[in-house]
């Protein structure tokens, strides 16, 4: 099957799990880095309203394709670094598989600049590749995919004034092997990994699951001056 970036057959047990991480119900949601909108096309349903950010003009065009129905949805193209974003705003900032793109040791700036957008008591979510032995086994670290430890994460938030709620890892073993695969068949062949809804089924059911060892996740709320 040919590679496709369509938001139905990007789906999985992760956008899932970010789609659960915390009640989402009546809240006005920033989702930062939002992609093809698979955040906005889970989450819509229950919550106030979405803007979904984006750098790339092609992802914000495709979120509005996939989303074009969602009411309560708006998609907008900017940069988390360079443009402005009005303080006190959001309810919630959502941050998935985000962090580790931003240019090196440029996290404090951004989630001081979160924290300023944020309502008084609002939540950050966030989720990123978990520190350990199996960033040997994804192709991207090798190319500046950086990978966090809990205490990292949980430093950059509390320096930034936050205060940490919850923390808690998903994913496993047919997690990390399906990416091992995805890359050199996206990237090389153009095609989708062979048996992709049998492992698809598998990692999501990982992602049910209480545990897990591939992706960290952490919720923290603004912490009251």
């Amino acid at each position: 099957m040919l590679y496709k970036n369509n938001l139905k057959q990007r789906l999985s047990g992760r956008h899932y799990a970010c789609a659960t991480a915390i009640y989402y119900g009546d809240k006005s949601i920033l989702n930062i880095g939002c992609g093809n909108g698979a955040f906005e096309y889970l989450t819509a349903g229950g919550a106030k309203e979405i803007v979904g950010v984006d750098i790339k003009y092609e992802d914000i065009f495709q979120a509005k394709k996939e989303c074009a129905d969602l009411k309560n949805v708006n998609f907008v193209q900017a940069n988390i670094l360079e443009d402005g974003f009005p303080e006190n705003s959001a309810d919630v900032v959502t941050f998935f598989d985000v962090i580790e793109h931003l240019p090196k040791d440029s996290e404090p700036e951004v989630l001081n600049k979160i924290h300023k957008i944020l309502k008084p008591c609002g939540q950050i979510v966030i989720s990123t590749p978990l520190e350990n032995a199996t960033k040997f086994l994804d192709p991207a670290w090798y190319f500046g995919h950086r990978h966090y430890t809990m205490e990292q994460l949980v430093e950059l938030l509390v320096d930034s004034g936050f205060k940490v709620k919850k923390i808690y890892t998903r994913g496993g073993f047919y997690e990390t092997l399906s990416m091992l695969l995805f890359y050199p068949f996206k990237w090389f062949l153009h095609m989708e990994i062979p048996f992709k809804k049998w492992w698809d089924f598998k990692r999501q059911e990982e992602y049910k699951k209480n545990e897990g060892f591939v992706t960290l996740f952490i919720v923290a709320s603004k912490a009251k001056i």
